[in-house]
């Protein structure tokens, strides 16, 4: 072999024998770094979580929560399980596929980890937008999603659970009234935390069988349970999230998953074919689910001024958000993203039996004894959350300085699914029905989108067609809208064209009050 034939490092070590010189100490060497060469698994813990080990205190927050931290970033390889080999209806699969398959699956398998789109868990960029197809076909068009941030959602299941717990209130004492004067209907109107939900009609025959018409309510599902995630409103619970993402997204099938498609006749416990289960336990999809549900409340620059967090902006830039502020509440935007709402109750359950059990997996209790809310994983999110934590309310609970309202509204058809309608999904993981129908929610109706975070979570709305948050307000209707009362007019063109109409300095300081409000991490968290 010449010295011309190999590489300039190995001439410089042939070189340095020749003359006599020392190899490099050992030290320096140790600190060079180290390729892997080892085969096997990713996954990253000793062994999958049991739920009855994790149940009832058997594992601590910080425990459960450092477990949910390296499975959620984990990139996991063929030997873990990530991806598909085989559809529901057995039809081969070749593991990933940059679109969704049909064929019985939905999802579109993309990712390896959940922190590839979710940045640290807060959004994806641009490149991390996903596609499903509501009608499984594997044809287009198929309905497009940003990937959202999960900064919050902790708090964002309890705010739901607590509007889903004051509209059944409403609900039975509507019940109630209709028993006392059967044959007359008793109207109520459905208000949690002064967000308008419509209205509800109880009526009862002599006997006293109650029938409910809901055809008065708005923006929520006709069983009036409150599903705060996913673009449309149509997720229930943290956990349904994180197992549909795993699976839809990543291949990575929960063993609660495929329970249920063994209950529909899918030969298991190797579903999807590639040889691998279980690839996420109950007890895996807890500590997930601790560590989505702890992760840090998004704040305003303020706030992050007076925790110490960060430096205050100039007094230009103060003046502008306030100005700003101001601005968003004249332009009617604050009418649906609500600037604050008070929650009541900051601890987390997993499982919970809140709302009459709306918000746990009916399915997954009676197959796993150790899914139990009588032991359910308790934590504090005003106090176990990682920082910065949401603000404490002086009468107790803390302030969600949200700019939501955990409600559907109308979009209009500039922003119209082109899918087409959706079903929304119980935390038992699967379509909700009502009267014998699947409820599917409206091509034009979306969740109204959280602001806490907005500033730097771009780009903007559900399929990230916005680059700015100026193109987010002006898609919010439409320069030539339908006339009012018309379905495809958007709800918010009135705020859009108030929008426009502020003069263009105003404009400008709505745009920073928004970029003010902000996810944020502290350094090396």
């Amino acid at each position: 072999m010449s010295l011309h034939s190999v590489g300039p490092a190995v001439l410089l070590g042939v070189v340095s024998v020749a003359v006599g010189c020392a190899p490099e100490p050992a030290a320096v060497v140790a600190d060079l770094p180290i390729v892997d060469l080892s085969v096997g698994p990713a996954f990253p813990l000793d062994g999958h979580l049991g739920s009855a080990n994790v149940a009832g205190g058997g594992m601590t927050f910080e425990e459960l929560f450092e477990a949910g931290d390296a499975l959620f970033h984990t990139s996991y390889n063929g030997d873990d399980g990530v991806g598909m080999l085989r559809l529901p209806d057995g039809t081969p699969f070749p593991r990933f596929a940059p679109r969704p398959a049909g064929h019985g699956f939905g999802g579109e398998i993309s990712s390896q980890s959940c922190g590839a789109c979710h940045r640290g868990a807060a959004s994806g960029a641009a490149h991390t937008t996903v596609f499903s197809d509501p009608d499984n076909d594997g044809v287009p068009p198929f309905a497009v999603r940003s990937t959202t941030s999960l900064f919050g959602n902790g708090l964002v299941q309890l705010l739901a659970q607590e509007l889903t717990e004051e509209l059944q209130a409403i609900r039975e004492e509507a019940a109630a009234a209709a028993r006392e004067t059967p044959g007359t209907p008793a109207l109520r109107v459905l208000s949690a935390k002064g967000i308008d939900y419509g209205t509800i009609v109880a009526s009862a025959d002599p006997a006293g069988n109650l029938i409910f018409d809901v055809s008065g309510r708005q923006g929520v599902d006709p069983d009036l349970v409150v599903r705060p995630f996913g673009w449309k409103g149509n997720v229930t619970t943290v956990r349904s999230n994180t197992v549909g993402a795993a699976n839809f997204l990543m291949g990575m099938q929960a063993d609660e998953l495929v329970w249920k498609l063994e209950a529909r006749g899918v030969p298991g416990p190797d579903t999807d074919g590639d040889g691998v289960s279980p690839e996420l336990t109950v007890g895996d999809i807890t500590a997930m689910v601790v560590y989505g549900a702890a992760q840090e409340t998004p704040q305003g620059v303020g706030r992050l001024v007076d925790l110490g967090m960060v430096q205050a902006p100039n007094a230009e830039e103060r003046a502008a958000i306030e100005r700003g502020r101001q601005a968003f509440d004249s332009a009617g935007c604050a009418v649906c993203h609500i600037p604050d709402l008070h929650l009541r109750n900051t601890v987390f359950e997993e499982p919970t039996g809140r709302a009459q059990g709306a918000y746990m997996d009916h399915f997954l209790a009676g197959r796993d004894p150790a899914y139990d809310p009588q032991r359910p994983v308790l934590f504090d999110l005003l106090s176990q959350s990682e920082e910065p934590r949401v603000e404490a309310h002086p009468e107790g609970g803390a302030i969600l300085r949200l700019f939501g309202d955990l409600k559907r509204h109308g979009m209009g058809r500039q922003l119209a699914d082109a899918a087409g309608p959706q079903p929304s999904i119980t935390a038992n993981f699967a379509p909700l029905e009502f009267e014998g129908q699947v409820v599917m929610i409206p091509v034009t109706e979306f969740l109204t989108p959280e602001l806490w975070g907005v500033g730097n979570t771009g780009p903007w709305l559900h399929d990230g067609r916005a680059a700015t948050l100026q193109e987010a307000v002006l898609f919010h209707g439409e320069d030539d809208p339908p006339a009012p009362g018309d379905p495809w007019r958007s709800e918010a063109q009135e705020a859009r064209d108030a929008f426009g109409s502020l003069r263009a300095e105003d404009q400008k300081a709505l745009l920073t009050f928004l970029r003010s409000l902000t996810t944020f991490s502290l350094p090396g968290s």
